[in-house]
């Protein structure tokens, strides 16, 4: 398939109130829609645009149907001091070359200027209300430079802090966009955005040298895992990330990953039972949902989800799709990357 998502079994279409897709990109560094929802007759109007940046790792398909209301701001990565692209669906080929062969890939957040732009466009586009939510402020500068550009456009706008990063971040705007659409005011939508964060994110690679290089983890944390060779799994606590176990082999820290997966959905309401290949989702129930993110490896990916089904129940939604290039330059290669949806 085409892009960086996938999709196992999403279960049947839901049809979001106000939902239309328009044309092409505003900008470089911005998707949204060209036309207002209230352009067109009989249409909802949508008064609150939601901001969020790459780092939210939302799949391209869901992009492609929910571009009005939505602006997705680009997050620079360079490879040798060279800018990639900005707001390109597919990874760049060099990018990947660089991260296999060890050569120097960093990022950068978004300047408060390049904020500034988007904000005064989706003014000049008529939206009342801007509510920008992005990753973490301890992986990032993004809430910085999104909080320096809202004092000076003349629309309010409230910027959160998730606290998180990828597809937790990703829910957290999904349900912001949602509740714009419906017509929610500023406080439910912050609301909704805050509710849908703080889902259990894990993380696995091989190796923690971009990890290192880029500041997102502990050095001393860093400095055992590359002495010992050690192959830790990673969590967020307090918006940063931290390890939750410390594996010896790669082929334990993928059992592990599986099995703490399988703990999160256990403990989201289901139990896997012992005869989880015959079980049923029940009427009404909360279908479980998992996101796996990976990096030019959507086999691998799907090998994850299968292990998944059959630690855990047939009913598990899975979605599977690539993280974006501001992540990969921090992850490497190899990255497996696992939400559960264990928030509301």
């Amino acid at each position: 398939m085409e892009g960086r998502c996938r999709t196992v079994d999403l279960g049947p279409p839901v049809l979001h109130r106000g939902s239309r897709v328009t044309g092409c990109a505003l900008s470089s560094c911005v998707r949204l829609g060209e036309q207002r929802l209230d352009d067109a007759e009989g249409a909802e109007v949508r008064e609150i645009v939601i901001v969020t940046d790459d780092a939210a790792a939302l799949p391209a398909e869901w992009l492609e149907e929910h571009r009005e209301g939505l602006a997705v701001v680009g997050m620079p990565v360079m490879v040798d001091d060279e800018a990639l692209p900005l707001g390109e669906q597919k990874l760049p080929s060099s990018l990947l070359v660089a991260l296999a062969e060890g050569r120097k890939v960093t990022t950068s957040r978004p300047s408060p200027g390049q904020f500034l732009r988007v904000y005064e466009q989706l003014a000049a586009h008529g939206y009342r209300e801007i509510v920008s939510v992005h990753l973490s402020a301890e992986l990032s500068g993004t809430v910085s430079s999104a909080r320096i550009a809202a004092q000076s456009v003349d629309v309010p706008v409230t910027v959160i802090d998730t606290r998180t990063v990828a597809m937790d971040q990703g829910f957290g705007v999904m349900a912001a966009w949602e509740a714009a659409g419906s017509g929610a005011d500023r406080d439910e939508i912050v609301a909704a955005a805050r509710g849908h964060c703080g889902n259990t994110v894990l993380l696995y690679v091989p190796s923690l040298d971009q990890l290192k290089r880029g500041g997102r983890l502990s050095p001393s944390i860093a400095r055992l895992g590359t002495a010992l060779q050690i192959k830790p799994l990673l969590g967020l606590k307090d918006g940063k990330l931290a390890p939750v176990e410390m594996p010896r082999t790669a082929a334990k820290a993928r059992s592990r990953l599986v099995s703490l997966a399988v703990d999160a959905l256990s403990r989201n309401g289901a139990d896997p039972g012992e005869e989880n290949a015959g079980s049923t989702h029940v009427e009404g129930a909360a279908r479980p949902e998992v996101v796996i993110h990976h990096l030019a490896d959507p086999d691998g990916a799907r090998e994850l989800a299968d292990e998944l089904v059959q630690a855990y129940r047939p009913d598990v939604r899975i979605t599977i799709a690539e993280i974006p290039a501001v992540l990969a330059a921090h992850v490497g290669i190899g990255v497996r990357a696992v939400i559960v949806r264990t928030a509301p």
